[in-house]
């Protein structure tokens, strides 16, 4: 015998994103079977694969890009009618749907097939795009979360701040799962490897290393990131990652000796990386709405890799480093203000003691081991009796 069937919907080609991969695995772990529709748009990857025990079927035949715009309207719904088609020939017992742009999808395999649906909000999606999409759009966005969001059987939010506004509007299933690393992963990394990633970085053991590893998208405070290298040439200031603000990122990296920008970095690499830098760095910025509602699992890896973190001082990112001690919160990201902030934390003592605290957080309550445990209990709820032989 085997539990339920769960089709999960991802709008990207899954390389894999550390979200999904935390909740696919902890349902596959707990016996579930999981199939993964997500998008390929350029048809980069392998069209299936089974991937850890997860099903992974990719849409490629619905060419497009990221950062299009309003223009991916050509584009989406193309995407959404062959996840819905082959949704329904898999006959799941639950569809989990990744962000609002996956939720339609969800809601029309609900109607066709009677199983219960639920909403993975990992973040505040219409604010998000107002970086991106015209006023009319976001607006019409905002419509269509409160329509679809109401016949979700459960909503699961990375942030305490979105959980509490959806609540507010009357949604009553809403739960918060933060993005928590696995502390098996970064408790397997040993010295040496560590030692060694530093060599092939150009980075000698004196020398502080302070990383940011993360998404390029409009809210993140990464320029003037970078441009604090200038203000502190004997420290190495080093990015991993991807996205709309690659251009910028490349451009400013290219001006100052001690910053330097690596590309995406692979889910399997972030333990070895964030446990050989110094410090991590995590700012926002304040004037974009979306920061407020930013899911910190950045801040929760770092936790578990024992190193203190920068960051600015809003929504669960603040409040995280706040309640535990870890690190040291801006009140805006400014090239002036991360240097101070690294310059006190240029004294090892003060790094351990911070650092610690971190992991010891990590340990009683930021990890996804406990995530995972949540999860797969909503989903024995939700899918009571529908176990297939």
């Amino acid at each position: 015998m085997s539990r339920a069937h769960v089709v999960m919907l991802l709008s990207n080609a899954f390389r894999p994103d550390p979200r999904v991969k935390r909740e696919a695995d902890g349902l596959v772990q707990a016996g579930f079977r999981v199939t993964l529709i997500c998008w390929d748009r350029a048809a980069e990857l392998s069209s299936s694969e089974l991937h850890d025990g997860i099903e992974v079927i990719r849409i490629q035949d619905v060419r497009s890009s990221h950062g299009l715009g309003w223009r991916q309207l050509f584009y989406l719904p193309r995407f959404l009618k062959s996840a819905i088609q082959l949704g329904e020939s898999l006959r799941p017992m639950a569809v989990h749907c990744h962000d609002l742009d996956t939720l339609y999808a969800g809601y029309a395999l609900k109607k066709k097939l009677g199983c219960p649906v639920i909403y993975d909000a990992h973040e505040n999606y219409p604010e998000l795009m107002k970086a991106y999409l015209p006023g009319l759009l976001v607006s019409g966005l905002r419509q269509l979360e409160r329509r679809l969001s109401r016949k979700a059987d459960l909503t699961i939010t990375a942030s305490t701040t979105l959980r509490d506004e959806l609540i507010s509007r009357g949604l009553r299933s809403v739960v918060t799962l933060g993005n928590y690393p696995c502390l098996s992963e970064f408790r397997a990394i040993d010295k040496a490897r560590l030692m060694r990633a530093r060599e092939e970085l150009g980075v000698s053991p004196k020398t502080v290393l302070v990383a940011y590893v993360g998404g390029f998208s409009q809210n993140r405070a990464l320029v003037p990131f970078i441009e604090t290298a200038e203000l502190l040439p004997n420290v190495e200031f080093h990015l991993w990652g991807d996205g709309h603000q690659r251009p910028q990122v490349e451009a400013s990296v290219s001006q100052y000796r001690n910053a330097r920008y690596h590309g995406w970095l692979p889910v399997d690499q972030l333990p070895l990386y964030f446990q050989a830098a110094d410090i991590i760095y995590y700012g926002l910025r304040l004037d974009d709405a979306s920061a407020a509602y930013n899911a910190p699992n950045t801040v929760a890896q770092a936790m578990a890799s024992g190193k203190p973190v920068i960051a600015t001082d809003i929504g669960d990112l603040g409040r995280m480093i706040r309640d535990t001690g870890c690190g040291i919160l801006l009140d805006e990201a400014t090239p002036g203000g991360i240097a101070a902030a690294v310059e006190r934390l240029s004294s090892p003592e003060l790094r351990e003691t911070m650092g610690s605290r971190g992991l010891a957080s990590a340990v009683s309550k930021y990890n996804a081991e406990m995530v995972q445990k949540r999860l797969v209990a909503h989903y024995e709820q939700l899918t009571a009796g529908g176990s297939e032989s």
